[in-house]
């Protein structure tokens, strides 16, 4: 009796670890958004660097001085500013990325004081699919598999974020940053998509309202 009551323990010990692996790798893409975009509210520039795709700190110019860059005249115009609303979207809006095993979630920026989210550069932006119907900065976070585990697409992010605070003059501020391209879905490993430059430079505090 004592032999059998040992062994039920044993597979009982052997299944709850098993569960608990499998929920801990379930839920890894969450966990490494959520760090993400816990780095940008406390504008953990270290973190957020680490935790971006290899390509992109390899050859599309993510550094601690470019991403210190970009926040500083973006959402450093909001400070203290914080992820107001989040939200997961659906890999039927992307069916590619349920192929590749990437993850994405949608982030809405707001002030941190008083939980309004923060405007996006005109008046004729709201996203429904994402149950956004008025102007609001909102950016996503995908997150994907990579030699290095888990990472965020910081490229997207920042061209999210330079585009839905300055308009049309992002480009001019990811080039005086020195970001030089980003990654995709389509990119291939040890590639990037380089940027097709503007000549006009971006003028400081500068804001595109069309």
């Amino acid at each position: 009796m004592l032999a059998k009551y040992r062994l039920w323990l044993i597979m009982a010990i052997i299944v709850l670890i098993a569960g608990i692996y499998y929920f801990w790798v379930i839920t890894a893409p969450w966990r490494i958004m959520r760090k993400f975009v816990y780095a940008v509210e406390k504008e953990d520039i270290t973190t957020i660097v680490a935790l971006a795709v290899p390509e992109e700190r390899k050859y599309c110019g993510v550094t601690e001085q470019s991403v210190k860059t970009i926040l500083s005249v973006t959402l450093g115009k909001w400070r203290p500013f914080k992820a107001v609303r989040i939200g997961k979207v659906s890999w039927e809006v992307v069916p590619l990325y349920k192929e590749l095993g990437w993850h994405r979630w949608f982030v809405v920026w707001g002030e941190a004081v008083t939980g309004k989210p923060i405007p996006f550069h005109s008046t004729g932006r709201g996203y429904p699919p994402y149950g956004i119907h008025m102007p609001q900065l909102f950016t996503e976070v995908t997150v994907c598999p990579t030699d290095e585990g888990y990472r965020v697409v910081v490229t997207e992010f920042l061209i999210q974020l330079s585009y839905g605070v300055h308009g049309s003059k992002y480009l001019a501020l990811l080039h005086h940053a020195g970001i030089k391209g980003q990654v995709t879905a389509l990119t291939k490993p040890g590639e990037f998509e380089p940027f097709v430059y503007p000549k006009t430079k971006m003028r400081r505090g500068g804001n595109d309202q069309p």
